[in-house]
C-alpha cells in the first residue's frame, strides 16, 4: 500500500513539473465563415429558440462584413422585427460593434431607440446610437441624402412689395445714448 502511494506521489509530482499541454484539450477549431455565416443567419431568422437566435447574432459580428454583406440587414431586420427581447438586444449589440458603420444601421437604432416595446432596448438603443455617433454616423447625412431624393423643388413666389414708409427709421450711429442716473448694479 505504501509503494502505490509513493507510486502515485511520484507520478503527480512529475506531472506537476512538465509543462502542460492545453492546446488539445482547448484547442479552438477554426470554422469555415464561407459555411458558417449562412448557417448563423438561417439560425437567426428561422430557429424557434431564443437562446440560439441571441448566440447567432452574437457571432455574426466576428465576420467581416466586406466579405458577407448580408450580415447588416439581417440583423437589422432582427432588431426591428423578432418578438423576443433578448434577440433584439443581441442584434443591436452586434450593430454597434460592426464597422464601418452603415446607415441602415443607424436609421433601425434610432427607429428602436423611439419604437421598441421594452425600455430596456430602446435604452440600450440610446446608448448605441451615442457610440455609433462617435464613429462618425450622422443621422443629418442620411436625412439630407434622403430628402433631395423624396421632395421636388419648391415653388418661386413673388416677394411682397414692402412700402418703404413703414419701415422703422434707425437711430443715428454718431450719438451716444443718455446717461441714467441712479443705483447701479456694478459698482465703480
Amino acid at each position: 500500500m505504501k509503494r502505490l502511494a509513493t507510486i502515485l506521489l511520484l507520478g503527480v509530482l512529475l506531472a506537476w513539473a512538465s509543462p502542460a499541454q492545453a492546446q488539445l484539450l482547448f484547442k479552438k477549431v477554426k470554422v469555415n465563415a464561407s459555411q458558417r455565416v449562412p448557417e448563423l443567419i438561417l439560425i437567426v431568422k428561422t430557429d424557434p429558440d431564443e437562446r440560439k437566435r441571441a448566440h447567432a447574432a452574437e457571432e455574426l459580428r466576428d465576420y467581416d462584413m466586406a466579405a458577407y454583406t448580408e450580415i447588416v440587414p439581417v440583423l437589422v431586420d432582427v432588431l426591428l422585427h423578432d418578438k423576443k427581447h433578448s434577440v433584439r438586444l443581441e442584434a443591436l449589440g452586434s450593430l454597434v460593434k460592426i464597422r464601418p458603420i452603415t446607415a441602415t444601421a443607424g436609421q433601425a437604432m434610432e427607429k428602436a431607440a423611439t419604437e421598441d416595446d421594452v425600455l430596456r432596448v430602446r435604452l440600450q438603443a440610446k446608448a448605441a446610437l451615442t457610440k455609433y455617433h462617435l464613429a462618425g454616423y450622422s443621422a443629418k447625412k442620411t436625412e439630407k441624402k434622403a430628402s433631395t431624393v423624396e421632395r421636388p423643388p419648391a415653388p418661386s413666389l413673388p416677394s411682397p412689395r414692402v412700402d418703404e414708409s413703414e419701415l422703422p427709421r434707425r437711430m443715428p450711429t454718431g450719438d451716444p445714448l443718455p446717461a441714467v442716473e441712479g443705483p447701479s448694479l456694478f459698482p465703480r
